[in-house]
């Protein structure tokens, strides 16, 4: 019969693990943002850029916020969940091949690297979508959550997702070295088919039901739901949602530690 692995290593071992995260978090926080006079704010300004010039095209067109949500909360209700998905995928992604050196480190390992950059893009993505709210607020526009829940959930899962598919993906590309140039192709698509600036739910059932099959738009829709003031039955499924970062960070883990130690090309 094994001995029980006694509680102070587990907590030791964790100690460490947290602490090899930690500087990993101030490393890349650095390299993205240190490099550069604007820093940290350069985020922000991205994102606010975006919302601006889609804001502009909607106008252009005559097309206003549905139930009740300002321009502004419309788009980055859009905008937030998807840079959390997409940054996190494409970080996770290119995080081994930026990081080798950091690997001949016994306390480094890659889920460290990718766990480090997940919640540096999601740190990041929350203070931008807390300082555009705030200067939405403060312009006159509408800003008024009415299902927090809604919101905390679709601020944890976006992030959960981008991680379990850039698990899968980084894993895959060890195997096949081609599919991290088609990542782009794909993310571009997807960007178009999430109902980032736009709402799936208002689209004909011919073109929302396929669309829907994207879990990126059902966050989309999910997190402006909680801003809406609408009554009707939102097109989403908390259920469907759940899956795919299950089964995503399931397969991508079993994937990762498949291809561990083999030579990034």
């Amino acid at each position: 019969m094994n001995a029980a692995v006694p509680v102070s290593s587990v907590s030791s071992a964790l100690t460490v693990q947290g602490r090899v995260i930690d500087a990993l978090i101030l490393r890349e926080v650095h390299t993205l943002y240190g490099n550069t006079r604007l820093g940290y704010l350069w985020a922000v300004i991205q994102t606010a850029f975006n919302i601006a010039v889609f804001w502009l095209l909607r106008e252009f067109l005559g097309a206003h916020a549905p139930h009740g949500m300002g321009m502004a909360v419309f788009l980055l209700c859009g905008f937030v969940p998807w840079y959390m998905f997409s940054d996190t995928l494409n970080r996770c992604m290119k995080a081994v091949k930026a990081n080798q050196a950091l690997l001949t480190f016994p306390q480094v390992t890659e889920l460290d690297l990718m766990l480090a950059r997940v919640l540096v893009v999601w740190g990041t993505q929350l203070a931008c979508a807390m300082i555009i709210l705030s200067v939405a607020a403060a312009l006159g526009q509408p800003v008024e959550l009415r299902h927090p829940g809604t919101l905390a959930a679709t601020l944890f899962l976006a992030p959960l997702l981008g991680l379990g598919m850039g698990l899968v993906f980084a894993s895959l590309a060890r195997l096949w070295p081609t599919l991290e140039r088609l990542l782009p192709i794909l993310t571009r698509f997807l960007f178009f088919a999430s109902g980032v600036f736009f709402q799936v739910s208002e689209l004909p059932a011919r073109f929302s039901g396929p669309l829907l099959l994207n879990p990126v738009a059902q966050l989309i829709e999910w997190q402006r739901y909680g801003f809406s003031a609408s009554s009707a039955s939102p097109l989403y499924s908390v259920g469907y949602v759940a899956a795919w970062c299950l089964v995503s960070l399931c397969l991508g883990l079993l994937l990762e530690r498949h291809v561990r130690g083999r030579e990034v090309k």
